[in-house]
């Protein structure tokens, strides 16, 4: 009986051990990439073909998501706020929630599963063909070379995204609550004028570059230390999209809590 408590106790142990090891690696991992940002700019042709891969080729998978998401928002608080003579709120409604959370939330999310999947499988692709170990036989960093210029760009690209997808939402907000809930146009805008503050464009201008950084650390890290082939490769795309999904989300709870708190 005291061997089993003590094997217990030693599995205990070095499962801490490894989890700490872990964290230690994945944090090194970071801040090797941060600090070697610069090299975004000296491998710029990169850097401007992944602006375009994740932001232009995402753009329309991000504005579709924004437009249903906000259409189905303007259904149902259009519903509910009706039998209470509200629905005159639905624009100031619609706007602070588009601007502080739909809009920032549906881009991060849409990116994590898009970008956080192209990136760990172009990098975990060159890992196991060993065309990272023949950049480094050539004298060249691998983070530098392929994945600053990745990070650079999810860092990049998620602001423009974002207001993109904001702006359709309002717009697609606008259209459901006028044709379908029948809302007046004007009394729509007006309440929208009226309800959106500074505050709440700050907060939802502040979350995308910080969840950007997330998806690009977090697929990276995957793709580079991927092992085990084929399987290791769908263990690592799916790991990417999970825990890049769950940061952003984490990221978004932290930010919210610590702007409000603030401003």
């Amino acid at each position: 009986m005291e061997f089993i408590e003590r094997l217990y106790i030693t599995a205990k142990k070095y499962k801490l051990f490894y989890i700490f090891i872990e964290i230690k690696k994945r944090l090194a991992f970071a801040w090797k990439t941060i600090s070697s940002m610069g090299a975004a700019f000296r491998y710029r042709d990169e850097t401007m073909y992944q602006f375009y891969i994740m932001g232009i080729q995402a753009l329309f998978l991000v504005i579709l998501a924004t437009s249903f998401t906000s259409m189905v928002m303007a259904f149902e608080y259009g519903k509910k706020l009706e039998p209470f003579g509200a629905k005159l709120l639905l624009g100031r409604i619609m706007s602070i929630s588009i601007v502080r959370e739909i809009g920032p939330i549906v881009t991060g999310l849409m990116l994590a599963g898009r970008t956080g999947a192209k990136i760990v499988s172009e990098i975990g692709n060159m890992v196991l063909t060993e065309q990272t170990d023949a950049l480094m036989a050539f004298g060249l960093d691998p983070i530098k070379r392929l994945i600053v210029p990745r990070v650079f760009a999810s860092v990049a690209v998620m602001l423009p995204l974002t207001i993109i997808a904001s702006a359709v939402g309002i717009i697609a907000g606008w259209f459901a609550s006028v044709h379908w809930i029948g809302l007046d146009s004007e009394f729509f805008w007006l309440s929208l004028r009226g309800g959106l503050l500074v505050k709440d464009i700050t907060i939802g201008l502040i979350k995308p570059p910080f969840y950007g950084l997330i998806i690009g650390l977090v697929s990276s890290y995957y793709g580079y230390t991927i092992r085990g082939g084929a399987e290791g490769m769908g263990r690592a795309a799916t790991q990417t999209v999970v825990f890049s999904s769950v940061g952003v989300l984490f990221i978004d709870f932290i930010l919210t809590r610590t702007v409000l708190a603030f401003y």
